[in-house]
């Protein structure tokens, strides 16, 4: 991860953008905060974003690639649960594990 470039600039974003997303997720669950809808969404779309550009700068078919695209498939069938259910905190620690998988493998 070293240089600059569009590859760290990406595994530094998406780092901050899904942990905030994730922290905020916990938060909610536990009704410490309230949020729209919207402004959940909104980083929900920048996680999605994120990881597909990440998938431009990842050598093809490296186990980087497939920790991002599992990532990305995480975040995709996400929106299937029902909000804040079991299978949606389940599903987003996956995808979140699997961030970090990758970004402390590149």
């Amino acid at each position: 991860m070293l240089g600059f470039g569009a590859l760290p600039i990406l595994e530094y974003s998406g780092l901050l953008i899904f942990t905030v997303n994730y922290v905020i997720g916990w938060l909610l669950y536990f009704r410490l905060i309230t949020m729209t809808k919207r402004t959940h969404q909104v980083f929900f779309a920048l996680i999605i974003v994120n990881l597909v550009l990440l998938l431009f700068f990842i050598t093809f078919l490296s186990l980087n690639f497939f920790l991002c695209v599992a990532a990305l498939i995480t975040m995709l069938i996400l929106p299937l649960g029902q909000k804040g259910g079991i299978y949606h905190r389940i599903v987003s620690t996956s995808g979140f594990f699997l961030y970090i998988l990758l970004f402390f493998n590149l």
